[in-house]
């Protein structure tokens, strides 16, 4: 907790001077980062399924809990918080675009039966296309359209305690202490694990992304306490987009540099629960506004998704992890 407050505090000095937009960004980066090194660390030992499952996780884990949590925490000191209608939008649709590179070639291998091989192929090009269009929306948000993504209500300015550089660097430093945290914090957890007989799908798509994105829950939170939906959106829904545009695609990319067959192919009950996720954060951010319930909506959703995989069969027969 002492690490997560200085990593929020840090963000919001930070946010200041770059402001919501470029703040946000910066939050995400750092916070995906160690999720983006773990991933290269399982695709190395040849864990392509459990990497396949922290990506979906983690994209579920900052579009439903944390931006429930979000919503929730600031409907209790707020009735109605209002963000950029048009920011939300670009974002949701940058969600459904990431979903739907998943589910192509899910069902391009699936139901046409095609070879591995192709697929691993269309999966490649797939993925550079993704991070082309991550770097347009970049280029996008933060330079020709930036003003969408900014509330046009008048917030609070508050007089920040650390200059730009400071809350970097500070930032930088806490977010590699954190990553050093989270895995002992894995490693701590084996134990229960074992006595509780969790399967993997549980571990790779619900405790892993709930332990990593600690540093995006906790910011997001706060800065929604304070009624900055524009950066508490930033970094929950940015984190969403920049984990299927941008992490995805590398991982994939990675596992060609290491030749190592990673590819988008996910297994189909995983993207379905992938899209309905992106339905119901869609309908929640079209209307520019938030409350309290829509956040409690949003905790529902994910909840019900982590009792899947808890309740499910560990057996191969019974196995959501392999499509």
């Amino acid at each position: 907790m002492p690490l997560a407050w200085l990593i929020g505090k840090c963000t919001e000095d930070l946010a200041c001077h770059t402001g919501d937009i470029l703040g946000g960004l910066i939050n995400a980066t750092f916070g995906n980062v160690v999720e983006m090194l773990l991933c290269v660390a399982g695709i190395q030992q040849n864990q392509l399924n459990v990497t396949k499952c922290t990506l979906v996780g983690s994209i579920l884990s900052n579009v439903l809990l944390v931006m429930g949590c979000a919503f929730l925490v600031g409907g209790c000191f707020y009735k109605t918080q209002n963000f950029s209608q048009a920011g939300a939008s670009t974002q949701t649709s940058l969600l459904s675009l990431g979903t739907m590179s998943l589910a192509l070639p899910t069902l391009f291998f699936t139901l046409l039966g095609t070879e591995h091989e192709q697929m691993v192929q269309d999966s490649r090009i797939v993925s550079c296309l993704l991070l082309v269009v991550y770097f347009a929306y970049l280029f996008f948000s933060i330079y020709t359209h930036s003003y969408l993504f900014q509330s046009e209500g008048g917030e609070e300015e508050e007089i920040p305690d650390m200059g730009p550089w400071l809350a970097a660097s500070l930032l930088f430093v806490f977010t590699i202490i954190t990553s050093y945290c989270t895995e002992f914090l894995v490693d701590a957890i084996d134990g229960t694990i074992d006595s509780w007989h969790l399967s993997q799908e549980f571990i790779g798509i619900i405790l892993l992304p709930i332990i990593g994105n600690a540093v995006e829950h906790y910011t997001a939170i706060t800065v929604a306490a304070k009624n900055k939906m524009d950066l508490s959106l930033g970094v929950a829904a940015g984190s969403g987009c920049q984990m299927a545009l941008l992490v995805t695609p590398f991982t994939v990319l990675a596992g060609w540099y290491m030749d190592k067959p990673m590819s988008l192919d996910f297994h189909p009950f995983q993207v379905i629960v992938l899209t309905f996720s992106v339905l119901v954060v869609g309908s929640c951010l079209q209307h520019g506004t938030s409350n309290w319930l829509e956040g409690v909506m949003l905790i529902v959703a994910y909840t019900m998704v982590a009792l899947v995989y808890f309740f499910q069969d560990d057996s191969p027969d019974g196995s959501l992890l392999i499509g």
